[in-house]
This record gives C-alpha cells, sequence and structure tokens, in this order.
C-alpha cells in the first residue's frame, strides 16, 4: 500500500526546518520530487536522494550538483536532517523505515509543497482529473510575458524553461494540483483553477461523488474560483459563498472561445472575456482539447490582473510540455509523437488530435495501460477510445503501487480493441514490429503514464532520426 500524506501544516515543516540543512528526497526522480529538491536546492538547502530509476529528471538533477543514488538503501539516512517522500513508495521503504528509527522529520511530498508555497501571497493551484500540467505551464508563461515573474511547479517538463519548475521573484506561485490521495488538500489556493473532474485514481476515488467532495474542498480556501461552465454538479460542490468564474468552449461562460478552427491540428480562436471578444490566437500545441486549457489559462491570468494583450502573447508563445503530443522525431518514414495519456478521456483527445495531424497516412498508437485498477474500472472505454487508430500495439500494463488483484489481460483488451490490435510481450519486440510495418507519411504516438518511453533506446539509429 502506499504512504498517506504526513498532514502537517506549513508552519510545522518550517518549524522542524528551521535547524535542518540536508535534505534526503525519496523518489527523487518523479517528476514532482525533481521540481521541489530543485528549489530547495536553490533556496540553500543541501540536497540528495534516491530513485530507482535512471531518466531525464535524474540527469537533470545530477547536471545540477545534486546527489541521486539508484538503490534505496537505509545506511544513506545517517547524514541527513530530515526527509521528503512520494507517495508512490511503501511503508517498507528501507530508507522510510530508516528515517523513523532515527527519529528524523519526515513529511510528504504535498505537505513539503504546502511549506514551499505559503511564502507566495497569491497561490493559483490548477487542478483536474485532465490538463493541469499543460495549463499550469501554459499559465507560467503568460504570467512570464506579463513579466511578473511566477514560481511554477508543474508535472512535467515545460518547454519555454526546459524544467519542470521556474523559480520566479514575483509574490505568485503557479502549482499543479494534483487529487490523488487527496494531496491537493494539503496545498490552499488563493486562486483555484478545476479543470474537469472526471473520475479517475479508482484505488483511491471510490466515487465521483467522492471525487467532486474532494474538489469542494481544495477550493474552500479559496477567494476566487475558475471552473467549466458545463459541468452543473462540479459548481454544485463547491463552497457557499465564494465567487466562481466559468470558462467553456460554448454557452455563456465567463472565458469562453469564438471561431474555433483547426489549422494543421492547431487550434486557432478568439478568447472572449466576460462577453469582450479580444485577439485572434493561434497555439502552437495541437487539439480542440488545448483549447479549453488555454481558455482555464487565460481566464486565469485575467484574474490575476494579467492584461487581455499578454495573455494573448503568452498563449501565442506557449510551446508545450513533455509527453503531451510531443514530437520526438522520424521512425522509418513516419513521424513520432510521445503522449503522457492513460484515461480513456485523454486518449481519446489525443488520438482524435493525432488523426487530425495525419494528412492521410495512417495512425499507429503503442499504448501501455497504466496500473490494473484503472485498466479494470474502463476496460471497455480504453478499448473505444484506442479504435480511433488505424494499428494498435498493447504492451504490458505498467503496475505503479499495485499488483493484479483485478484479473485483467492486457491480450484481452487487445481482443476486445479489434483485430487491428496487438499485445506485444516487450518493447524490443514492439520496435522490431513498427520497422516493418511503418511507411513514410504514416504517424505513431506512444502512449501512456509508466515506462513506454524506453521504447526509443530500441529504435534503430539508422531508421530513427529526431
Amino acid at each position: 500500500m502506499p504512504l498517506p500524506n504526513t498532514h502537517h501544516t506549513p508552519h510545522e515543516v518550517k518549524q522542524a526546518l528551521d535547524t535542518c540543512h540536508r535534505l534526503w528526497f525519496i523518489g527523487i526522480g518523479g517528476i514532482h520530487m525533481c521540481a521541489l529538491a530543485m528549489i530547495s536546492k536553490a533556496r540553500g538547502f543541501t540536497v540528495a536522494g534516491s530513485d530507482l530509476a535512471e531518466n531525464e529528471n535524474v540527469r537533470a538533477l545530477r547536471d545540477a550538483g545534486i546527489g541521486v543514488y539508484p538503490q534505496h538503501n537505509a545506511a544513506q539516512m545517517a547524514t541527513f536532517d530530515a526527509v521528503i517522500y512520494t507517495l508512490a513508495i511503501s511503508k517498507d521503504n528501507p530508507e522510510y523505515r530508516a528515517a523513523l528509527r532515527l527519529g528524523l522529520p519526515l513529511f510528504s511530498r504535498a505537505d513539503f509543497l504546502g511549506y514551499l508555497l505559503s511564502g507566495y501571497p497569491t497561490r493559483i493551484g490548477v487542478a483536474g482529473s485532465h490538463g493541469k500540467s499543460t495549463t499550469t505551464a501554459m499559465l507560467g508563461q503568460i504570467l512570464e510575458k506579463a513579466q511578473k515573474s511566477p514560481t511554477v511547479v508543474c508535472g512535467a517538463q515545460m518547454r519555454h524553461t526546459g524544467t519542470p519548475f521556474a523559480l520566479g521573484t514575483g509574490d505568485t506561485c503557479i502549482y499543479e494540483a494534483c487529487e490523488y490521495g487527496n494531496s491537493f488538500l494539503r496545498l490552499p489556493p488563493t486562486l483555484a483553477v478545476i479543470l474537469n473532474a472526471e473520475l479517475d485514481h479508482v484505488d483511491f476515488f471510490k466515487s465521483r461523488e467522492m471525487l467532486l467532495h474532494a474538489f469542494g474542498k481544495f477550493a474552500r480556501p479559496a477567494t476566487e474560483i475558475l471552473v467549466p461552465f458545463d459541468d452543473k454538479a462540479l459548481q454544485n460542490a463547491l463552497p457557499r459563498g465564494v465567487k466562481f468564474y466559468t470558462f467553456g468552449t460554448e454557452g455563456e461562460a465567463d472565458y469562453t472561445a469564438d471561431q474555433v478552427t483547426l489549422k494543421n491540428g492547431m487550434g486557432q480562436f478568439t478568447p472572449v472575456f466576460r462577453g469582450n471578444p479580444t485577439g485572434r490566437v493561434t497555439l502552437r500545441v495541437p487539439g480542440l482539447h488545448n483549447v479549453k486549457n488555454a481558455l482555464a489559462a487565460a481566464g486565469a491570468a485575467h484574474l490575476s490582473g494579467v492584461s487581455c494583450a499578454d495573455i494573448l502573447t503568452g498563449l501565442s508563445a506557449f510551446g508545450g510540455v513533455a509527453r503531451r503530443m510531443e514530437y520526438r522525431g522520424i521512425f522509418c518514414g513516419a513521424r513520432i509523437f510521445d503522449d503522457y495519456a492513460h484515461h480513456p478521456t485523454e486518449i481519446a483527445a489525443s488520438l482524435t488530435t493525432a488523426r487530425s495531424l495525419c494528412h492521410g497516412g495512417r495512425l499507429f498508437v503503442l499504448f501501455q495501460s497504466h496500473t490494473y485498477s484503472r485498466t479494470a474500472a474502463f476496460f471497455d472505454d480504453i478499448a473505444a477510445a484506442l479504435r480511433v487508430a488505424d494499428r494498435v500495439l498493447l504492451s504490458d500494463i505498467y503496475p505503479a503501487r499495485e499488483t493484479n488483484t483485478f484479473g485483467v489481460s492486457v491480450k484481452a483488451l487487445a481482443k476486445t480493441t479489434g483485430a487491428h490490435a496487438t499485445y506485444i510481450q516487450t518493447l524490443a519486440d514492439a520496435a522490431a514490429l513498427l520497422e516493418k510495418e511503418l511507411q513514410p507519411n504514416d504517424l505513431l504516438v506512444i502512449m501512456g503514464a509508466g515506462d513506454v518511453g524506453r521504447i526509443f533506446t530500441h529504435f534503430s539509429k539508422k531508421h530513427f532520426t529526431t
């Protein structure tokens, strides 16, 4: 079982850290943990940590002079003053157990982020089941273009910074607020942005009502709230007496879009702020779903006092975040995109976007489902979403924190998806099959929230160019 949050207030964390100088991060290679480690180093702490994965975050940490160790080893705790951990580890983690034994202050990632946020008068929390990373980064770039110098904590590498964070000098912090384990309840916003509230993380949230209740609690500390116009159930879950604003591509929302079109897959539209049209925007990130993300970012920026001109400039400049339909190169003449989608709604949105970029070629997807519980809960919906593609390759489910007590099978998922779907036992096998089948003008999406991206190491340099 994953560990819970520690439930320390920012003041309690600050008191504990007043005499601490050396921080150890368990699971430091995770995208959020990487950002917090980098910010902590910039604030003067000595930082190190461990992670079993060898990834871009780990390499970036080492480049920044932060020690990262490839094993969880209890002996590593002896020279550190406090420990920050990710909920992805188990209570049996040797470093976690050693910290308990040594009596070291222990803080969950969310509690530690809450402490870091407490120094900012303006805290914009971006929550939702989908789109958090993109919207967080969009909003960060808008405020940066407006000379607000925000601090940003994102759940993905931001293209305009090359990191998952930005350490600004202004009084605003924009942060991605993850709902899993109710972590976002440790992060009180002054402006709460809720992009959507679709049931996910079914190992924690047992119903949409439970999820809506959590989002309502997240928004409770805020003085302003921005929510989707078309989700009345979410609006009804919000705390009473707090002013909320709406965004959406249809209806009479406070922030909406006029004359929405796609050009080469990129959304073009005119943002309309409370009935007043602004200038025309052409996004540099593909898909109609990003028009909604852009409206949420624009609305949050407008509520933060940013001018319409600066909002349009920031949106037009935004180049995306890692693994959200990120172009990676050419393999056997086919263009390759890397995407994080793992929920049926995300899968359908990303593959529909990919279809708009195909230009007559075939659409391939290599998909790795994420967690057994999600696969079981959304089995038929995942299969239906994957049918947008002409060819589907399915790799083994990424277990994350789970064991397969649900009886789900990738072979069964392939059968349900259709005759164009094939189970592939290894990523090396997938690369070999793709090398045989891909043709020029095809488009391939590498999709999933686990380690499916390792397939790039199996692509022959003879056939793969970036």
